[in-house]
């Protein structure tokens, strides 16, 4: 009878942390909309310096594809890419 209430109070508790988690992500990638917003030019390691996060590159992809942003890069001399916004996303 313990077994199956430690089964369920494991289930509980993971539940509630993929809860925590999407919304975390989701903070996080509003933080990165808005860097973008803001005009600038940024390596993934700046997004997530100044985001907290260390989901920049799939922020950017999800931006990209998903949600139809015009995001350019360019590959450095040290091998980061720089990314900026090129245009903003379009009113629907």
């Amino acid at each position: 009878m313990e077994e199956k209430k430690k089964k369920v109070a494991s289930m509980t508790t993971h539940s509630l942390n993929l809860h925590d988690k999407d919304t975390l992500s989701a903070r996080n990638i509003q933080s990165v909309r808005k860097l973008f917003l803001s005009g600038g030019k940024f390596t993934a390691k700046e997004v997530n310096l100044l985001c907290n996060t260390n989901d920049a590159r799939k922020f950017i992809s999800i931006l990209r594809h998903k949600e139809g942003w015009k995001i350019e890069d360019i590959r450095l001399a040290n091998g980061c890419k720089l990314y900026w916004l090129t245009e903003k996303e379009e009113e629907k």
